[in-house]
């Protein structure tokens, strides 16, 4: 497995449990997920989804903070030479912030930042600012929607820079069947002059005992316009062991 990726997992494991046992920190909620497939045989592959998440919500402040690897790796032969060949490498980081001005609505910054070495660009990076409101808020159906301006700032794999100001829209549905088993929606869209990024992310969580849980996800990233040779969909589906604290 690549190296590189130890360093994440650990900082993301020493983060989880740094904020799980500290005193004094409930209005901290957070969550690790992992999720490892290998196989042997005819084919030889490894594929690792690493994923972390912390919220802070207390008096009118709230927070974000969410970090996320993907490596993905398989046994080719060329010549009748056995070597590892990567065919996904992803990682990524966001953090919002905000203030509450009622129980319901709030203004946030935001800022995040993906580097997908298969995507033909180096990185690509997210700004911006706006208002939210929590428009059904009970136990068993949450509906969250944002919206305001911000600014995209990419860079190619060639050197290409690609800047532009964006609109932001988000929403957010989730429904607990139960107290164990909840469906949850999220849609996110970037539209700019140049490009217009909708990614929709629908996941499935059933409890497995006490704060592990399991879920599985599908995740379609789609770009309007992209670099010479690459797809303008990424679709993504997992499945992953969660943790909640």
């Amino acid at each position: 497995m690549k190296r590189g990726l130890l360093p994440v997992m650990v900082m993301m494991l020493l983060l989880a449990a740094g904020l799980a046992g500290a005193e004094g920190e409930k209005p901290w909620k957070g969550s690790g997920e992992i999720g490892f497939l290998q196989t042997t045989g005819n084919s030889e592959t490894e594929s690792l989804k690493v994923k972390s998440g912390f919220s802070y919500e207390q008096g009118h402040m709230l927070g974000e903070l969410k970090l996320g690897a993907i490596y993905s790796s398989e046994e080719t032969e060329v010549d009748g030479v056995k070597e590892d060949k990567t065919s996904a490498e992803k990682y990524s980081a966001a953090a919002k912030g905000g203030y509450k001005f009622t129980d319901v609505d709030y203004v946030f910054a935001i800022a995040d930042y993906v580097d997908d070495r298969f995507s033909g660009y180096d990185y690509r990076t997210n700004y911006g600012v706006g208002y939210g409101r929590k428009i059904i808020n009970t136990e068993t159906v949450k509906l969250v929607a944002e919206i305001g301006p911000g600014y995209r700032y990419d860079k190619q794999d060639d050197g290409t820079l690609e800047n532009e100001a964006v609109a932001r829209g988000y929403l957010m549905c989730s429904y607990n069947f139960s107290e164990t088993a909840a469906l949850q929606q999220e849609l996110t869209i970037l539209a700019g002059s140049d490009n217009t990024n909708t990614k929709s992310v629908t996941a499935l969580k059933a409890q497995i005992v006490g704060a592990l849980s399991m879920k599985a996800s599908y995740t379609l990233d789609h770009n309007s316009q992209v670099p010479e040779d690459k797809n303008k969909t990424d679709r993504e589906t997992a499945l992953t062991l969660v943790y909640d604290f």
